[in-house]
């Protein structure tokens, strides 16, 4: 049976863990050295682990990659009540913008969050994702305009940037390109400042810096 990992982070679902995926590779983090990438399925059941998986002997570093949704407000006070049950303390009142790195305290391990899109605005992937197209393509917006004259939407107004994301990838070199590879393939923009920003979150988060130890 092989060893629990001691660093893991954990993603809502198979698409998340893809561009983790590709986004470490462009930019060199060896994420399979550093830490494990774990799909959970939805929120409500990475939130479920959350509860947990702080208290499992040996995890060091718990990171968590969520949307924000429509209400980054709640989402985030949500993810601190599981975090306030399992006994952090002094947790910040709003995520930050390079993304939240909590201390170990006592036996829980260092806890990571990144609220899609940026942690400042409501969203999900797609969001994230929107903002690494350049700024001069033109076929997203077409994308949006063409979602908007449909005669009917059969998705969630709040799928509307999902919708729009597929439907630009529909139209890319090779059709239908998945999200993560939609990186290597360079129609996403993997140095553009936010993916800079994701990358630098999860180097900090699973690298930290060296303690110094007192004179």
């Amino acid at each position: 049976m092989p060893p629990k990992p001691e660093r893991i982070l954990l993603v809502e679902g198979a698409e998340d863990r893809e561009v983790v995926y590709h986004l470490c590779n462009h930019h060199k983090l060896d994420n399979k050295q550093l830490f494990v990438v774990e799909a959970k399925d939805g929120y409500e059941r990475l939130r479920d682990d959350l509860k947990v998986r702080p208290r499992v002997p040996g995890v060091k570093t718990v990171g968590v990659v969520v949307d924000a949704d429509e209400d980054l407000a709640h989402r985030w006070q949500s993810l601190r009540d599981v975090l306030e049950h399992s006994g952090y303390t002094q947790l910040p009142g709003q995520p930050e913008a390079a993304g939240v790195i909590i201390p170990a305290q006592g036996t829980l391990p260092r806890i990571g969050i990144w609220m899609m899109p940026d942690n400042q605005l409501t969203g999900i992937l797609e969001d994230f994702l929107q903002q690494l197209v350049t700024q001069e393509d033109a076929l997203l917006p077409a994308a949006f305009n063409a979602l908007d004259a449909l005669p009917e939407r059969r998705f969630k107004p709040t799928y509307r940037s999902k919708a729009a994301i597929h439907t630009w990838l529909a139209w890319q070199q090779e059709p239908g390109t998945p999200l993560g590879q939609a990186v290597s393939k360079h129609y996403l923009q993997a140095d553009h400042e936010l993916a800079q920003r994701f990358v630098a979150w999860m180097r900090r988060l699973f690298i930290p810096a060296p303690e110094i130890p007192a004179p």
